[in-house]
């Protein structure tokens, strides 16, 4: 099967998945240890002089998985955008950057609520531009074999959080007008920024492959993540999540959103988001495994179709009788290729058909 097959066969499946009205319907990506070249840290590179050659090694790692599952018929799209860690979410705003071995953190720039007007939509950013120049020297790596995946955005709340620091969280309270004043600049300034996201990935049969788990989605906003919201209680959310991103969720026919399961008070009013396609769930550590915890998942999550984590292939076998009750997506961990491939399988005898 060729890339262009199996992106192809993919799509196909994810655009029947993703209409369906009604429950039982499974798609599955499947993950196992293989060959691949170790990541050299990022703190090594000089982005200024050397982001080509980061870029290079990040492609590098990807041929190798995605030749190692060349044969698997899962729902795994071989796609690629730059990528350095949590950081340049919020960066591309004109804000500083601490680099770490395998991702970077975002450095705090408003210190004095004064400094909200120092906050730019400037293409002139150094990590707009880093962005941006990932994005035109991978399309000049393709041939045939990759697309250019979406990196996707946090929401207005979780850039506030990057943006502001831990300050934030006494500014719900101490001071709620500057708080909106915030939201609403990054509820604007997150579609300006998306925008350019759009131009820069590869759009193919109505939709993007997406960075969140090399996956294909249909036309619309996503990721979005608010992991400032687990922090803070249903009603912060209420009044300085929720109206912000049903905002932004109005401007786009379908919504992906990352949510974490260590804390899930806010997500019932996450499902109730317009558009609302898929809620990707994350699973975290010392928290329970996905499978073991349906009830209480399905409980919070309204009846948006979920991506779950399935830690042990196993357990997918043992549970998935008991899953005809929702739409699902299963990011699969299996011991070795002849295990992704008999689980793949198994998924797809038990799934209402796809076509």
């Amino acid at each position: 099967m060729t890339p262009a097959e199996k992106i192809h066969r993919t799509i196909s499946r994810s655009k029947a998945f993703y209409a369906a009205i009604t429950p039982g319907h499974f798609l599955i990506q499947t993950r196992f240890r293989h060959d691949r070249p170790e990541m050299p840290a990022l703190t090594d590179f000089d982005l200024d002089r050397e982001l080509e050659r980061w870029m290079d090694h990040q492609l590098e790692c990807s041929r190798a998985t995605w030749a190692a599952g060349a044969d698997l018929d899962d729902d795994r799209v071989p796609c690629l955008c730059p990528r350095f860690g949590i950081a340049e979410h919020s960066a591309w705003l004109g804000s500083e950057v601490f680099l770490q071995h395998d991702t970077c953190l975002p450095i705090p720039v408003i210190v004095d609520k004064k400094d909200l007007q120092r906050l730019t939509c400037d293409e002139h950013n150094r990590w707009f531009q880093y962005m941006q120049r990932g994005y035109r020297y991978l399309k000049t790596r393709q041939c045939g074999d990759f697309l250019l995946s979406m990196r996707g955005t946090m929401a207005p709340m979780d850039i506030a959080n990057a943006l502001r620091g831990d300050a934030l969280f006494y500014d719900f309270y101490d001071d709620p007008a500057f708080v909106h004043r915030l939201m609403r600049f990054l509820s604007t300034a997150v579609i300006w920024y998306y925008r350019h996201l759009l131009s820069w990935s590869d759009e193919i049969e109505g939709g993007n492959a997406m960075f969140l788990s090399d996956f294909w989605f249909p036309a619309g906003l996503g990721h979005l993540s608010n992991d400032a919201a687990m922090l803070c209680n249903a009603q912060i959310y209420e009044e300085f999540g929720f109206p912000y991103e049903r905002e932004m969720c109005l401007l786009f026919p379908h919504i992906l959103y990352h949510v974490h399961n260590e804390k899930m008070h806010f997500v019932p009013r996450v499902a109730e988001l317009p558009g609302m396609r898929l809620l990707q769930v994350s699973w975290d550590p010392k928290t329970p495994y996905h499978l073991l915890d349906l009830d209480h998942i399905f409980s919070v999550t309204g009846q948006a179709a979920l991506m779950l984590h399935v830690t042990d292939s196993d357990q997918l076998r043992e549970h998935i009788a008991e899953l005809s009750g929702r739409n699902l997506f299963f990011i699969a961990d299996c011991r070795d290729h002849q295990d992704a491939a008999d689980l793949i399988a198994l998924v797809r005898s038990h799934s209402k058909p796809l076509t």
